[in-house]
């Protein structure tokens, strides 16, 4: 596989997928590189007699369709929404033979970034049949955003204008091996769009015991070290992205409850990530598991190229 610098959004003519293609359009134009477009088919072997059944050149056919779509959309959105799509000389299309899941775990690991819509499956329907943002969440080799589905941005005329908007980044910011990663695409991320930063530590009250627990000298001394901690981590962050505005806020509870609180259908949240079985990610609820089906806002799990 060629080497890729660029944005790549999977695409397959849904809904969530055509939001998905609006919000990687905006988000290549806001780091101004290149945009790819890709669909995927598989062909699935039917018993019976000959001729039953659809072979490879029918569902290659079916998913150049599918490109065709998302092309025609970006053209009228570029013509609509000025300056939220990239110009036709820098958007390639792809029609790629295999599982939508593996190809664009594959593309992960050479793109800066892989975007993908959200499918509104139910807990059930997640752990036995998974979902693709499941499986990207939990496998990708790099960098990937899942966007949900917006109905205020099916409803509009321009929904790039919905779509690809981002008015503020989070980040979800623990001590661990995800730290640096997750600080660097958060701050990136924030400069390309030219929005403020929102750092959060959660400090989960299951390890402090009683009903006052979070008014005692100890806590406070904790959130005291912590935020002294994460300025002193921030310093060389803010020398390189000097015009982002940055918040560090402490909270108790679950990161997860915590953002879930505080996020918008317009900001961006970063999470670490570390890859695992995807259906241990959904049994268990991982973090960003549960952010990328409980938020209505785009998530970037912020996993390590490899």
């Amino acid at each position: 596989m060629s080497e890729r610098h660029g944005v790549v959004v999977g695409v397959d003519g849904s809904t969530d997928s055509d939001q998905a293609l609006y919000w990687a359009a905006a988000e290549a134009v806001r780091r101004g590189t290149t945009l790819t477009v890709l669909t995927t088919y598989d062909v699935t072997t039917v018993p019976g007699s000959a001729g039953y059944g659809i072979g490879p050149d029918a569902m290659r056919d079916e998913a150049t369709v599918v490109v065709g779509r998302a092309a025609e959309r970006l053209a009228k959105a570029r013509e609509e929404c000025a300056g939220q799509v990239p110009e036709a000389d820098d958007i390639s299309w792809e029609t790629v033979r295999g599982s939508a899941a593996g190809v664009l775990v594959e593309h992960s690991a050479t793109s800066a970034l892989l975007v993908v819509g959200r499918r509104g499956l139910n807990a059930f329907d997640r752990v036995v049949l998974g979902s693709v943002s499941a499986v990207l969440s939990a496998r990708a080799k790099g960098p990937v955003a899942i966007v949900p589905f917006d109905p205020v941005a099916a409803a509009t005329a321009c929904p790039g204008d919905v779509v690809g908007a981002v008015w503020r980044v989070a980040a979800a910011v623990d001590f661990d091996d995800h730290l640096e990663r997750v600080l660097d695409i958060a701050f990136e991320e924030a400069q390309h769009a030219g929005v403020p930063l929102l750092l959060v530590h959660a400090l989960h009250s299951e390890f402090i015991a009683g009903p006052y627990a979070m008014d005692t000298a100890w806590v406070h001394e904790y959130a005291e070290e912590a935020t002294a901690r994460l300025h002193d981590e921030l310093s060389r962050w803010e020398q390189k992205y000097p015009t982002v505005p940055t918040t560090i806020e402490m909270a108790r509870g679950s990161i997860v409850d915590v953002l879930t609180r505080r996020l918008s259908r317009h900001d961006l949240v970063v999470v670490g990530g570390r890859p695992h079985a995807p259906i241990l990610g959904r049994i268990f609820r991982s973090d960003a598991d549960r952010l990328g089906r409980d938020v209505e806002c785009p998530i970037l799990v912020a996993h390590e190229q490899r």
